[in-house]
C-alpha cells in the first residue's frame, strides 16, 4: 500500500498572478510574519509588505501588496508589473489590476544579475533554488519570444523591487506549505487583446503563452487578460502535474485576490493542500486503451505534428512504427496509449490530425514502476530527475533532459557531464539521508 502523497493543488479558474500566489499562500497557512522576516533576507529595502482580507464576489480572500516607499499607495508589481513591463518595456494592463506601463520602468536588471543577488542572499538553499528556478523560466520565455541570446535578456520590470520581492516571497511561501507534490487545474487565460508599446498582442501574451506549454488552458468569463508572466513562470517551475482534482482528501483551502474586482465573478487563485495518490505514479497492474491506425499517404513531418498534440492533451504515449501496406505501399502504424475515458477525445484528434477514416481500440494491462519527480542541483542549477522504482526499490535514475540541455548550454559543459553530475547528486543526497536516519 503505497502512503499518500502531501499535494498542493493550485485551482486557476481565475488565471493566477505573483501576488495572487502569495496571498492564497497565507490564506491557506503560511505565517505572515515568517514571510516578511525571510523577504528580509533580501539584500534590498525601501519597500513594505501588507496583507489583509477583502472580498470577491462574496468570497473572502487574502490581498497581498508590496508597497514602494516612494508610492503614494498600495502598488503592486507581478513579473510585469504594478504591472508588467516585459523584456522590451511593453506595457499594458492586465484583469488583475496591474498597471503594465511600470511604475519603476526605469530599473533595468538582467536576469543573469537578479539570479546572482538571489543566490548570494541569505535564503534557504530551496528558497534560492525555487526563485532562481522561476526567473530562468521567465528569462528563457523572453529569448524564445525575441529571438536572443540569454546574455541579452535585459528586464525592466521584472528588475523593480516589488517584482523580485514577489517571485521570491511565493517560492518562501511554496517552501513553507510543506508539500511534496503541486498539480494545477487547467487555466483559465482570460481572452481579447493587450495594448503594449509594440502593437497589439492576443491574450495570453507571447511571454506567457511559452510559459503555459503543457499546461491545460481555456478562455472564460472575463475578455483581459488573466495570467500574468509570473504567474506563468511559477506554474512553470513547480508544478509536477496538470490535470483535474481526482483523490485529493483536502485539509486546507486558501484564496489570494486579485486587485480588480469583476463583480459576480470572483478574481481569486485558489489552493487546496491535502493528500492524494501520486497521479503520475501508478503502483501494479492498471489498464489502459490502445488506439492505432495504419497511414500509409501522410508526411513524417505531418505525423510528428500529430505525435506532439496527442502528447500535449493527454496522451500516455504515442509511437509510429514503420510498416509495408498493401500493393507495397510504405506507411506507419501509429499506435496511442490512453488512460481510459480519454480514447473518444484522442480518437477525434486523430481524425482531425491524419488521414485515417478509422482506428481501432482494446484495452491492455499495463505494469508500471513507481515514479516520482526529484529535484537535484547540477551545473549550479536546478535539474528535475526522475526516479523510477520497483516495490520500494529504486532500479532508474532519469534526469530530464530539457533542464539538461539548458544548464549545458548556459554554462558550457557537455551535456553528459550535466547528466552525470546530476545522477551522482541524486545517489549522493539518498545515501546522506541514510546516514542521516
Amino acid at each position: 500500500m503505497r502512503d499518500d502523497v502531501k499535494t498542493l493543488y493550485f485551482d486557476c479558474f481565475s488565471g493566477i498572478s505573483g501576488d495572487m500566489t502569495i496571498g492564497a499562500l497565507i490564506d491557506a497557512g503560511v505565517d505572515f510574519d515568517y514571510l516578511k522576516a525571510e523577504i528580509g533576507k533580501l539584500p534590498v529595502d525601501g519597500f513594505e509588505l501588507r496583507a489583509g482580507r477583502t472580498v470577491r464576489a462574496n468570497i473572502s480572500a487574502v490581498k497581498f501588496d508590496v508597497v514602494i516607499e516612494s508610492d503614494s499607495g498600495p502598488g503592486h508589481s507581478d513579473a510585469h508589473g504594478p504591472g508588467h513591463t516585459d523584456a522590451h518595456g511593453s506595457g499594458h494592463t492586465d484583469a488583475h489590476g496591474h498597471d503594465h506601463a511600470g511604475r519603476h520602468a526605469h530599473v533595468h536588471r538582467k536576469a543573469s544579475e537578479i539570479i546572482a543577488m538571489i543566490r548570494g542572499s541569505a535564503l534557504e538553499p530551496a528558497v534560492r533554488r525555487r526563485a532562481t528556478a522561476i526567473f530562468e523560466k521567465l528569462a528563457v520565455s523572453e529569448v524564445r519570444v525575441h529571438d536572443l541570446p540569454p546574455e541579452d535578456v535585459e528586464f525592466h520590470e521584472v528588475g523593480a523591487i516589488d517584482s523580485i520581492v514577489d517571485v521570491v516571497g511565493a517560492a518562501i511561501g511554496l517552501e513553507a506549505i510543506g508539500v511534496d507534490r503541486f498539480a494545477c487545474s487547467a487555466i483559465n487565460v482570460g481572452g481579447g487583446f493587450i495594448h503594449c508599446q509594440h502593437g497589439v498582442y492576443p491574450v495570453p501574451a507571447p511571454a506567457t503563452a511559452n510559459l503555459l506549454v503543457d499546461a491545460s488552458v481555456y478562455s472564460r468569463h472575463v475578455e483581459k487578460e488573466l495570467v500574468t508572466p509570473t504567474g506563468a513562470a511559477i506554474l512553470a517551475a513547480t508544478v509536477d502535474r496538470f490535470g483535474p482534482l481526482d483523490g485529493m482528501t483536502i485539509e486546507t483551502i486558501g484564496y489570494g485576490a486579485g486587485t480588480s474586482d469583476f463583480g459576480e465573478f470572483p478574481n481569486c487563485l485558489r489552493l487546496f493542500v491535502g493528500d492524494s495518490r501520486p497521479v503520475d505514479a501508478p503502483s501494479a497492474d492498471d489498464r489502459v486503451t490502445v488506439i492505432e491506425a495504419n497511414i500509409d499517404d501522410m508526411s513524417a513531418e505531418a505525423l510528428a505534428y500529430t505525435a506532439e498534440r496527442l502528447l500535449a492533451e493527454g496522451a500516455l504515449d504515442v509511437v509510429t512504427v514503420p510498416a509495408v501496406m498493401k500493393k507495397g505501399r510504405a506507411g506507419h502504424l501509429v499506435q496511442v496509449l490512453a488512460r481510459p475515458g480519454d480514447e473518444t477525445r484522442l480518437s477525434g484528434l486523430m481524425f482531425e490530425e491524419t488521414t485515417t477514416i478509422g482506428v481501432r481500440m482494446r484495452e491492455a494491462a499495463r505494469r508500471a514502476l513507481d515514479r516520482e519527480i526529484v529535484d537535484v542541483e547540477a551545473a549550479e542549477t536546478t535539474v528535475r530527475v526522475k526516479v523510477s522504482s520497483l516495490d520500494g526499490r529504486v532500479v532508474r535514475v532519469s534526469p530530464e533532459y530539457d533542464d539538461c540541455a539548458r544548464a549545458a548550454r548556459e554554462t558550457g559543459r557537455p551535456f553528459d557531464q550535466v547528466r552525470d553530475e546530476a545522477v551522482r547528486n541524486y545517489r549522493k543526497a539518498i545515501e546522506e539521508r541514510k546516514s542521516d536516519g
